[in-house]
């Protein structure tokens, strides 16, 4: 039951905190690549990648026989996206992938403090439920 109860938010959690690594790895490489000639710079669309984990904008469904297929959504890979030309041998603007960067850790960091809050409530559940 406990799995259960908290897998959903665990599993969207890992998911979301993975996706921020990634794309920290990506930016990153954008501005080590800042005075390569010919690179082009990269992204990884989070969310996108975290709105088709969560698959909104499917109907709600009910599975009602074995045979029908899983409810659970297809695993959703990450990927890097290239961007679009914009017509200079090196598409990479300093400022704005540090800018980035930041934004990420921002909220690479919010996503740690809503996991910390999560398992503050599961411990104040275990430790005053039996009082």
């Amino acid at each position: 039951m406990f799995g259960r109860v908290f897998q959903k938010t665990w599993d969207l959690v890992a998911r979301s905190l993975r996706l921020r690594i990634l794309r920290h790895e990506v930016l990153a490489s954008n501005v080590a690549n800042v005075d390569t000639p010919g690179y082009r710079r990269k992204d990884v669309p989070f969310e996108k990648l975290m709105r088709a984990y969560l698959g909104e904008g499917e109907l709600p469904l009910r599975r009602t026989r074995p045979e029908h297929l899983s409810l659970v959504s297809p695993e959703v890979s990450p990927r890097v996206v290239e961007a679009e030309d914009v017509g200079t041998p090196n598409n990479v603007s300093l400022e704005e992938e540090m800018s980035k960067l930041i934004e990420n850790h921002l909220l690479y960091q919010a996503t740690v403090q809503a996991l910390i809050k999560e398992i503050q409530i599961m411990r104040e559940a275990i430790t005053e439920g039996g009082k």
